[in-house]
């Protein structure tokens, strides 16, 4: 699984029925629209995907429904990261299983952690991925914890395949990319994505790319060919990002899809997990 710029991938949300279950229905056709529209891959069961608040076999079962959906058509990478290094390496060998072509782990969260601590944590993770590729995933306004660049590049060293970095700090992204040039770097909000990739990223994992994928790709790809577009449609992705922001988080990002798959004649709850849905 190897990503080359400008990859364009959705941090696909989790849609519940009724009951509160995953809605495996609504997931599938979602996924389906996000194929046809062109993206490059799929990252299930991030921040996006409320994954805090998702069960172990519920997350299983995300990624079991976006791989059967994909079809092979798309990479498939399930992020299953939980603050503990054995439910994360469990979670792991349970999703390469279930078909994911590369699988990602958020730095762990609640005990602060150095360092140390969090290498010797992905140095546990890469022997559980093995030969699959294995993301970090950092998103310190989350997890409290920071993934230095140095421990970036020493994990890289080990097989890390990659970083998500959802920091919004353009020094701390260009420091990683400057750490470790060979490896597959995303960074998290699309608002950054066209200068990242001018610093050497392989794309972006995005949360705007579930509702509006065609214009995070057109954005990729106006890059991609030297289009003078590219900075308006930076701004123009900005524009749509902050529109989002102005309500709670996930709030009119699942209100929009909803919206969306409606017209296309499908259902697509737009509920939130409690207590995000509360």
């Amino acid at each position: 699984m190897v990503f080359d710029a400008p990859a364009v991938l959705p941090a696909l949300l989790t849609p519940f029925d009724e009951r509160g279950g995953i809605d495996a229905r609504a997931l599938a056709d979602h996924v389906e629209f996000l194929i046809e529209s062109g993206v490059d891959g799929i990252m299930p069961c991030g921040t996006t995907g409320e994954t805090a608040l998702l069960e172990a076999d519920e997350t299983l079962a995300v990624v079991r429904t976006v791989v059967e959906a994909a079809a092979g058509r798309v990479p498939v990478v399930a992020h299953v990261g939980r603050p503990s290094t054995t439910a994360t390496a469990r979670l792991i060998e349970a999703a390469i299983d279930a078909g994911a072509a590369g699988v990602s782990a958020i730095v762990p969260y609640y005990y602060k952690l150095g360092d140390r601590e969090i290498v010797a944590h992905f140095r546990a993770l890469l022997k559980a991925a093995g030969d699959t590729p294995l993301l970090a995933y950092t998103f310190p306004a989350r997890t409290g914890n920071d993934l230095s660049a140095e421990a970036f590049k020493t994990l890289v060293g080990d097989g890390l395949a990659g970083l998500k970095d959802s920091t919004s700090v353009v020094e701390v992204h260009e420091g990683y990319l400057a750490a470790a040039p060979e490896a597959q770097i995303f960074v998290g909000s699309p608002s950054f994505l066209l200068g990242s990739l001018r610093s050497g990223s392989r794309g972006g994992v995005a949360a705007l790319a579930n509702l509006r994928p065609e214009l995070v790709l057109a954005l990729a790809h106006a890059w991609r060919d030297g289009d003078d577009d590219a900075e308006r449609l930076q701004e123009e992705v900005r524009a749509a990002e902050e529109a989002l922001a102005q309500e709670p988080p996930l709030v009119a990002l699942k209100r929009g899809v909803s919206e969306l798959m409606a017209a296309r004649g499908s259902r697509y709850p737009a509920a939130l997990r409690s207590p995000l849905g509360a």
